[in-house]
């Protein structure tokens, strides 16, 4: 971390004092080097004070716990959000039963089925409503509108269009809320989504705040996790975010969770020290289609071309999976030959996958391991596989990405029709946020039907061949 020499506005974003601080930044322009470094100077010049760094993501939070390693303070603190809530609750005396995965998805389809005997509402009768339902459930509690008079009144920004909500509709959905509700209550559970509120109502403990909070990739918590992390700093909060990344479907403003973002407050960076132009410029090329760029949202940031050189990103049509598979463990295979000290992402929409190509990675001598799933550190070389969304907020000298392909990415369900625009917004940032993972090298492979998002990137920014 010593050796790192910082731009003129990230040391601008670094030097600031003030109270509240908003850093918005595109992939790549240093955003967590940018908190760290906060955090470096916060322990040196305010010695004693505690700083914690808070993520979304358990493996960017596994990375970024290795950086700050670096700065040898048992005063920095880095966690998830939930391992910092749930640890916080623990405190309070009660550690939750979590329901979620399955579990979570049968009881919630429970309570549309008891529904479904007494009410008539489409909601609950028409199987293209379940997913919708699941994901209004979250939101509702990523809002903290708990209360049916809350709901009623409260604007679903970001919610989509495909499924129209009149206030009738409002009243159904409340309904089936607090059924699932009262059932977590009556079976002494929770779900992921009720660790902040259960903070809210209980308090957080004092051991359990901090001076100074720095949150990174904000913009995929909640609204009421960053309320409450703003409530917990005691000095000072920090927050890092680029709605150009935000990959899941959460709304909030700044100002409804307390922050001011107004005059200096505010820096941004719009440098990406990662990736070369080529791959900026392809992953530009597609995040133009963005409703965000398109619409020329005040918090988009605009990526300025970085100068440093690289080969065109490479996209690979394979006549099947197996052939897919072929070619990616021997373009890895030639990649760590010519270039040992590599680090090397092989992203995968799908879990499942990743177990296939770590058998096929080993069956050619080539040692992996899957990030998540063995807590592996993501600095060194080597092939590392994880899952699009696990890889936010990493980088690696090399990226493949597999099966970028209709019905994949986007993920789309038949039985729940054609995705809407806010829908395919958050599909095309995760491909968006998987490229720009890349320092120098980019393949993207499909069999089948090449995904939609192919057809919107500039086709004179990369070579596509057949396997």
């Amino acid at each position: 971390m010593q050796g790192i020499v910082l731009t003129k506005k990230q040391q601008e974003a670094v030097e600031y004092e003030g109270e509240q601080l908003l850093i918005r930044g595109i992939a790549g322009s240093g955003k967590t080097t940018v908190l760290l470094k906060q955090a470096h100077k916060i322990l040196t010049k305010h010695k004693g004070q505690s700083v914690a760094l808070i993520t979304y993501n358990q493996t960017l939070a596994r990375y970024a716990a290795e950086l700050a390693a670096l700065l040898k303070s048992d005063q920095l603190v880095v966690k998830t959000f939930h391992s910092w809530a749930y640890a916080s609750l623990a405190k309070n005396g009660r550690k939750p039963q979590v329901i979620s995965g399955t579990s979570q998805t049968d009881l919630i389809m429970d309570c549309i089925n008891e529904l479904k005997k007494i009410d008539p509402h489409r909601f609950f009768h028409e199987s293209r409503f379940e997913e919708f339902l699941q994901d209004e459930i979250r939101w509702i509690k990523g809002m903290g509108t708990l209360t049916r008079d809350a709901y009623m009144k409260v604007e679903r920004i970001g919610r989509g269009t495909k499924v129209k909500v009149d206030r009738s509709d409002r009243e159904k959905i409340f309904d089936l809320f607090e059924r699932y509700q009262s059932r977590l209550q009556l079976e002494n559970r929770c779900d992921y989504d009720d660790y902040a509120l259960l903070l809210r109502q209980q308090g957080v403990p004092e051991s359990q705040k901090f001076d100074n909070i720095l949150i990174d990739e904000a913009q995929d918590l909640q609204q009421v996790q960053l309320q409450l992390l703003k409530d917990c700093a005691k000095k000072r909060i920090i927050i890092a975010a680029d709605k150009g990344q935000k990959i899941y479907k959460t709304s909030f403003s700044w100002r409804d969770i307390g922050v001011n973002i107004t005059g200096g407050r505010t820096k941004i960076l719009t440098d990406s020290h990662r990736s070369t132009e080529q791959i900026i410029r392809l992953a530009a090329s597609l995040q133009h289609h963005d409703p965000l760029c398109k619409n020329k949202d005040d918090e988009f940031v605009p990526p300025d071309m970085p100068s440093r050189q690289g080969p065109e990103p490479v996209i690979v049509q394979c006549a099947g999976y197996m052939e897919e598979e072929v070619f990616v463990t021997n373009t890895i295979a030639q990649l760590r030959q010519a270039h040992p000290e590599w680090s090397i992402g092989l992203l995968s929409r799908a879990a499942a996958s990743l177990n296939r190509y770590e058998r096929s990675l080993n069956s050619k001598g080539i040692d992996c391991v899957q990030v998540k799933k063995e807590g592996a550190s993501v600095l060194n070389a080597g092939v590392k596989l994880m899952t699009l969304h696990s890889a936010k907020g990493l980088e690696f000298d090399a990226v493949f990405i597999i099966r970028v392909r209709e019905h994949t990415i986007p993920q789309i369900d038949k039985t729940q029709g054609e995705p809407d625009e806010e829908e395919l917004a958050v599909e095309r940032r995760l491909l968006y946020v998987s490229m720009t993972r890349s320092k120098s090298v980019l393949y993207m492979t499909y069999y089948d039907k090449p995904s939609r998002f192919i057809a919107e990137m500039n086709s004179g920014f990369y070579k596509h061949v057949k396997a």
